[in-house]
């Protein structure tokens, strides 16, 4: 990365200082030192000392806000004021607002002062620059390592059978299952009678999730496509036209049910292809970009299971919507997590934990027995799952990788699936230290105590740590640096939380760099930092954007810079627009513009039956391409601009163009018979 990034970072940097400096004046000298001290040291390090030190820095500052101490951590600039100080060099000044010199954490701490000290640590955590080879090879190296870790699927999961009686002879059910009896003695913990007694609970609580999902049948819910790419070919492809359904698919999702809007489609197709047959196709893996330190990896899934996944997505989520799950488990809002996390900071009763790696943890035998009690439901799973996944990115690790876990991120059975089982595994928990019995009012009594958001979870502090050690006997794995269940701080969906006080910071992502894409993200993050009152940042941003992005209201859904004080438009062109009878401005507007390649066949007519498009709007049947957006001169109402029609702001917008003579005396004269005064 080039000097000229460095120089741009520091600059946000330097505008955060000054933000800092208006919340705390009379640390401005204390903030001048520190931002010389941080220039200085980004000259000889690089600005890896932005994208990785700080937010590692940040990371330890977290934990001994937890312990309520700070402890000195070695890493760059957090060497000691001091022999008798281990408060740091580098912003001491916020330092002592929240500890003591000694590092105990005070009494009268200034929250402020916490989410600065945050803020700065953390605000290059998600800059979007994309980490180099090695550490994809290493994250690939790990996947597999991960992989190999778990137990072999049980037999049921390379069978066809349809038998739904087959799930017995496999799956008895947690506590008596020989893996998971062996994990809790190999494993030597101090509570294994405990840990007995929670797999009989959890047996019980999940007959309940069973019970509350109801029996699955196909027909009753939606097919569709999600938006990701499919594993068959890369780039934009007629995802209605079947290039392969495997017998695994068709011994539960016959073909010609529902891969076909008519029997007679299907017929016709059966004479020019045939795509059944015992190949399994794998899933492909992708790198996606995560963080500078390491990429995500996902899994495109084959076409035809990536169809019948999100039928399976639209069952979990709808019956867990509609019955007691619900109260715990939101697929689709992370706003429960968030407001425990904030309740568990202020008292300190729950605790949030976060998983490493856990979508490719899940086993296989962990689902079975999970679902044993609704084995039709089990069946549709093993048909939906993928045995494999390829991967092209690095030669250090096989092409063809054969999965022991049950799925991975990528699948859409994965999210609610996952879930669902960790919702199991913190009710049984919560009722075993309890000392309850597993029924529907016991388990509705733990509402308010209890949620769950993929492998985010907040479950009460006194049943953490049965908690943390049933996950480790069914495979998973804690993630330590981010789970938090001592002192005032919690970290859940996205929300940081001291004494039940907001401390997310803002994170910067990228520079403007004239693209509409860039354009869209630049704003955001402009007006992020100004939703969290850091002026200064926003306004340094906002001079790096293009002059004609508008002033909005803040309840506007008109891209532009938010603004709680009166909108700044005396630069813009404005007009009278006669039809409509409003004020509007010329403003740079982002259009986006969605071209479809046409369909050769009558999968069209499948495709207009999945995306039921509604007969107000011209729907064309293609190939969607990628959508393209760009910049486009258009004229938006002032009423958009400010959310509400303010007849003084017209009024005066009004006399301004009749004084620049910008439209024509009798237009006037029209307006001021139609009440414009």
């Amino acid at each position: 990365m080039s000097n000229c990034h460095g120089k741009e970072l520091s600059e946000v940097y330097a505008a955060v200082f000054r933000d800092a400096t208006y919340a705390f004046p009379t640390l401005e000298v204390e903030f001048e030192r520190d931002l010389n001290r941080l220039l200085s040291l980004v000259e000889r390090r690089g600005i890896h000392l932005y994208l990785v030190d700080l937010p590692a820095v940040g990371k330890h500052f977290d934990r001994c806000l937890a312990g309520g101490e700070y402890i000195p951590s070695g890493l760059p600039l957090t060497k000691r004021f001091s022999g008798g100080v281990v408060i740091p060099k580098f912003l001491r000044g916020l330092y002592l607002l929240v500890f003591h010199e000694t590092g105990r954490l005070k009494d009268d701490y200034n929250v402020e002062a916490i989410f600065f000290i945050r803020q700065i640590l953390f605000l290059m955590k998600k800059a979007d620059f994309a980490c180099d080879s090695s550490k994809i090879e290493n994250e690939v190296l790990e996947f597999v390592e991960v992989d190999r870790s778990l137990p072999e699927p049980d037999g049921f999961w390379g069978s066809i059978e349809t038998d739904p009686n087959q799930v017995r002879c496999y799956y008895e059910g947690f506590s008596k299952s020989q893996l998971y009896k062996g994990r809790v003695d190999s494993l030597g913990t101090s509570n294994c009678n405990q840990l007995s007694a929670f797999l009989t609970k959890f047996d019980s609580v999940s007959n309940f999730v069973s019970s509350a999902l109801g029996s699955y049948d196909p027909r009753v819910w939606k097919f569709r496509h999600g938006p990701g790419a499919i594993s068959e070919r890369t780039g934009p492809s007629n995802k209605y036209s079947w290039e392969v359904w495997p017998d695994s698919l068709e011994s539960m999702y016959p073909i010609a049910d529902y891969g076909f809007h008519s029997f007679a489609s299907w017929a016709d197709s059966c004479h020019h292809s045939d795509m059944s047959g015992s190949r399994e196709p794998a899933s492909r893996m992708v790198a996606v970009p995560k963080s500078y330190t390491k990429p995500r990896l996902i899994a495109a899934e084959p076409c035809a299971h990536q169809w019948c996944q999100q039928n399976l997505w639209h069952y979990f989520c709808t019956r867990s919507n509609k019955t007691w799950i619900g109260k715990f488990v939101h697929f689709r809002d992370q706003t429960l997590n968030q407001e425990l996390c904030l309740q568990g900071s202020r008292n300190g009763s729950l605790a949030t934990i976060d998983l490493s790696a856990a979508s490719d943890r899940v086993t296989c035998h962990a689902v079975g027995q999970f679902f044993r009690s609704n084995p039709n439901l089990l069946l549709y799973l093993r048909a939906s799952r993928t045995h494999s996944v390829s991967q092209r990115l690095t030669p250090r690790a096989p092409e063809l990788i054969p999965l022991r876990k049950f799925s991975t991120m990528g699948s859409a059975c994965t999210f609610p699936i996952e879930s669902l089982m960790f919702l199991g595994i913190a009710v049984a928990s919560v009722l075993t230290v309890r000392g309850l019995a597993v029924t529907q009012r016991n388990i509705d009594s733990l509402s308010g105590e209890v949620a769950v958001f993929g492998d985010d979870i907040v479950i009460p502090e006194d049943s953490r740590e049965l908690f943390v050690a049933a996950l480790e006997v069914l495979h998973f794995k804690v993630n330590d640096s981010k789970s938090f269940w001592t002192g005032k701080f919690r970290e859940s969906c996205g929300v940081d939380s001291f004494d039940g006080v907001n401390v997310t910071p803002v994170y910067w992502k990228s520079s403007y760099d004239g693209g509409p894409e860039s354009l869209a993200r630049c704003v955001e993050t402009c007006n992020n930092f100004y939703n969290k009152f850091l002026l200064e940042t926003s306004s340094y941003l906002a001079s790096t954007l293009p002059r004609d992005i508008p002033e909005v209201a803040m309840r506007s859904g008109v891209l532009g810079l938010k603004t709680r004080t009166d909108l700044g438009l005396t630069e813009l062109q404005a007009r009278f627009n006669e039809a409509l009878q409003r004020v509007e401005y010329r403003v740079t507007s982002l259009i986006g513009t969605n071209l479809r390649t046409p369909i050769e066949n009558d999968s069209a007519l499948l495709q207009f039956f999945t995306e039921d498009p509604s007969p107000h709007i011209m729907w064309e049947a293609g190939v969607a391409q990628r959508p393209i957006l760009r910049k486009k001169k258009r004229w938006v109402s002032l009423g958009d601009l400010s959310a509400q029609e303010d007849l003084l702001e017209v009024e005066l917008v009004l006399l301004r163009l009749k004084a620049s003579a910008a439209l024509r005396e009798p237009e006037f004269n029209r307006k001021e018979e139609l009440g414009y005064r």
